[in-house]
């Protein structure tokens, strides 16, 4: 009788215990099934499923805590239910793993060994990496809450960069950096400030050529046309601010994402393109995707580092979203890419390594 009883509440105590792994299984799949149905279907998002969209990687740890507590439900009682979920489970998280492998599976980058690295990629059906000169950009969204701009000269330094481009520049931050001494190691700029903080500059140490702003934006977005020795032709430049999508302006972030994909062919001058900056907006964004379809390569991607996050620095919350990014055109490869941390603002800097056409 006794061990009868002992048994008896051991299968009640199991099934109590699948019972809840089953209901914490349940709730922890709703994020990631919710953004997962977002991310797949085709429609004009508004607020705040747009923001919503920028957790979508994070919904992989939900998911396979869900697939945890799933397959711990069937061992503990096995029920049809219970089966079918630890089967839901693992499907949401291996289609999840699929939209996220982009970002995560680093491609062919250019390698010591001449001529592997094109022919590696074309087969991949990757970019072809440039075979020129290399060069190493910058971008970093200074804010408005005042970055130290002789540490932040110190890191580009350090870096060895090249070309640096501070969207989000006024007045005062494009002063200090003069005061840091930014023309001894960057001479050549274009430089489009405003006391409004809608400003942007970019600094090179190769001549450069200012060539106006990205038109109808709600910041200045400043552009260039930069000659580097031993490349095959100019590039061009743009150092990006794209307006956030706050209710009442997604309609204009859309367009200035779209505005962007036609950036080089609308404009006469080299074909070669350079885009960096302040995007807000991830991979995980439709309108991201259709960016870079238009044929531009997100260097973080290329480098296995898509989900590396630039937004929000300095806070109290994780970085979790990657707003930053380094957009070339095929015909510049990509070496490395790395973000830096700069005190003073709410983003990651951006820095990749490129080589251009030679």
């Amino acid at each position: 009788m006794q061990r009868a009883g002992v048994r008896g509440r051991s299968r009640q105590f199991r099934r109590i215990g699948a019972g809840v792994c089953w209901a914490v299984a349940v709730v922890l799949c709703l994020p990631g099934a919710l953004l997962t149905v977002l991310r797949l279907v085709r429609w004009d998002l508004g607020t705040p499923w747009i923001q919503l969209l920028s957790l979508f990687p994070a919904t992989l740890a939900f998911t396979t805590a869900a697939l945890a507590a799933a397959v711990l439900a069937v061992c503990l009682s096995s029920r049809l239910s219970r089966t079918i979920l630890a089967a839901a489970a693992t499907a949401l998280l291996l289609i999840q793993l699929q939209l996220v492998a982009p970002g995560l599976l680093p491609r062919d980058l250019p390698r010591d060994r001449p001529g592997a690295a094109p022919q590696a990629a074309a087969a991949a059906g990757g970019p072809i990496p440039g075979t020129g000169r290399t060069v190493t950009v910058m971008a970093l969204n200074v804010g408005s809450s005042g970055v130290d701009s002789t540490v932040l000269l110190k890191e580009a330094l350090a870096r060895k960069a090249d070309i640096l481009a501070l969207p989000e520049l006024g007045p005062p931050g494009l002063e200090a950096l003069e005061a840091a001494g930014i023309a001894a190691d960057f001479p050549y700029r274009s430089v489009d400030v405003d006391w409004a903080g809608v400003g942007s500059a970019i600094f090179s140490r190769f001549p450069l050529q200012a060539s106006g702003r990205v038109p109808d934006s709600a910041f200045y977005q400043s552009t260039g046309v930069v000659t580097v020795p031993g490349a095959a032709g100019a590039i061009r430049l743009a150092a990006i601010h794209v307006d956030s999508p706050r209710p009442g302006r997604i309609p204009g972030w859309r367009q200035e994402l779209r505005q962007l994909g036609g950036l080089r062919q609308d404009v006469p001058g080299p074909a070669s393109t350079i885009l960096l900056g302040d995007f807000n907006a991830s991979y995980d964004h439709r309108e991201f995707r259709e960016l870079l379809a238009t044929g531009l390569t997100d260097a973080a991607q290329a480098a296995g580092q898509g989900m590396t996050p630039t937004w929000p620095a300095g806070s109290r919350v994780p970085l979790f979203v990657a707003l930053d990014h380094v957009l070339v055109t095929a015909d510049i490869g990509i070496r490395s890419f790395a973000t830096v941390a700069v005190p003073g603002t709410d983003h990651a800097g951006v820095i990749a390594e490129l080589v251009l056409p030679g």
